[in-house]
C-alpha cells in the first residue's frame, strides 16, 4: 500500500526531480521521482493497484468532477481481467503506468523474476490496447539496486510519491481532520498516491478522495498526471 512512504515520502531531497541534493539516494532509487521542483501550484495524482470495477469508476467520476487527471499504475493481472476499465481510464484523459504483473515484493525476487514482472505488466497494458507505459512504480515502493537497474534497462522512469492518502485516512478517527492534515503538507510539485484497487475494501479512500480533490482545488492546485507535472517542471527549470 503506502509502506514506503515513511522512507521515501515526506521530503527525501535526493529523490526530488530535478535533483539539487548531493546526498546519495538509497539503493535502487537513483533517478527516481518523488516530487518535482516547481514554482507552479500543480500536483500529480497517482492511483495504484487497479483497475478494479468496485473503485476505478468512482475515481474516474471524481476526477472528471474536479477537472483533474492522474496516472494509474496498474497491475497486469487486473488489466487482463478488466481491459474495459483501462480504456475508460485512457478515454477520460488519464495515463497508465506499469505496476508489475501480480504485485509482488520485488526486492525478494531474483533479477530474472523482477525483469519478468516488469515485462509482463507492460505487456498486459499493451495487449489491452493501451500505449506502452513510460513509467514504472514498484509495489509498495519497495526496491533495491537490481530493481532500479532493470527498470532503467527497460527505459521506464520510476515514480514514487511524497504523500499517500491512505497513510492519513485508513486508521484516522476523523476523516476530515486526516484529510486537512494531509492538505497542509501538499507542496507545489507533490506526487500524491491513492489506490483504486488492492485490498478488498477501499471505502475510506472513496470517502476521503472528494475531500482531498475539493481541498486541492480550493487551494489553487492544478491536478495533473505525471507527464504534465514533469513537463511543467522542465519548463520552469530551464
Amino acid at each position: 500500500m503506502c509502506l514506503a512512504s515513511a522512507a521515501v515520502g515526506f521530503g527525501v531531497a535526493a529523490l526530488v526531480w530535478p535533483g539539487r541534493s548531493t546526498t546519495p539516494p538509497p539503493a535502487g532509487r537513483k533517478g527516481a521521482v518523488v516530487r518535482v521542483d516547481t514554482d507552479q501550484r500543480v500536483v500529480a495524482l497517482t492511483f495504484d493497484d487497479g483497475p478494479d470495477p468496485r473503485w476505478t469508476p468512482r475515481v474516474l467520476q471524481l476526477l472528471q468532477q474536479y477537472h483533474a487527471h492522474g496516472t494509474f499504475f496498474e497491475v497486469g493481472q487486473n488489466v487482463t481481467a478488466h481491459p474495459d476499465l483501462v480504456h475508460a481510464v485512457l478515454d477520460a484523459g488519464n495515463e497508465v503506468g506499469d505496476h508489475t504483473w501480480d504485485h509482488p515484493d520485488l526486492e525478494l525476487l531474483r533479477a530474472p523474476q523482477v525483469d519478468q514482472e516488469i515485462t509482463l505488466g507492460a505487456d498486459a497494458i499493451t495487449s489491452a490496447g493501451a500505449p506502452s507505459p513510460k513509467y514504472f512504480r514498484p509495489p509498495k515502493g519497495f526496491t533495491d539496486e537490481a530493481v532500479g537497474v532493470l527498470a532503467d534497462a527497460n527505459k521506464y522512469r520510476t515514480i514514487f510519491w511524497d504523500l499517500c492518502l491512505e497513510r492519513f485516512v485508513d486508521h484516522a478517527p476523523d476523516m476530515r481532520d486526516a484529510v486537512d492534515d494531509m492538505l497542509t503538507r501538499v507542496r507545489p510539485g507533490s506526487i500524491i498516491l491513492a489506490h483504486d484497487g488492492g485490498i478488498p475494501d477501499r471505502t475510506k479512500t472513496m470517502e476521503a478522495l472528494p475531500m482531498l480533490l475539493q481541498g486541492l482545488e480550493a487551494r489553487g492546485f492544478k491536478m495533473v498526471d505525471v507527464t504534465q507535472l514533469l513537463n511543467d517542471a522542465q519548463h520552469v527549470n530551464r
